[in-house]
């Protein structure tokens, strides 16, 4: 199960994380794919952490995230 997030500008304008819109996107320093998504899907069963998003956008843009992750407790 995943849970959705969008990346954000400084202004509130979303960031499209699609394939054709990113040089790279990267979690905790290692290379994530890009694909055809304009949004962030995170796995709900990592562990509880601070996670760091870097991402560089094809007009050179660089944008640093960091998602401060706590699970629902599962029953």
């Amino acid at each position: 199960m995943h849970v959705e997030y969008d990346l954000l500008d400084k202004d509130g304008v979303k960031v499209s994380l699609a394939a054709d819109n990113v040089e790279y996107i990267k979690r905790d320093g290692v290379n994530l794919a890009p694909d055809d998504q304009e949004t962030l899907w995170f796995n709900v069963t990592k562990p509880a952490g601070s996670y760091v998003f870097e991402v560089r956008t094809k007009a050179g843009v660089k944008y640093v995230a960091i998602l401060d992750w706590v699970p629902d407790p599962m029953p």
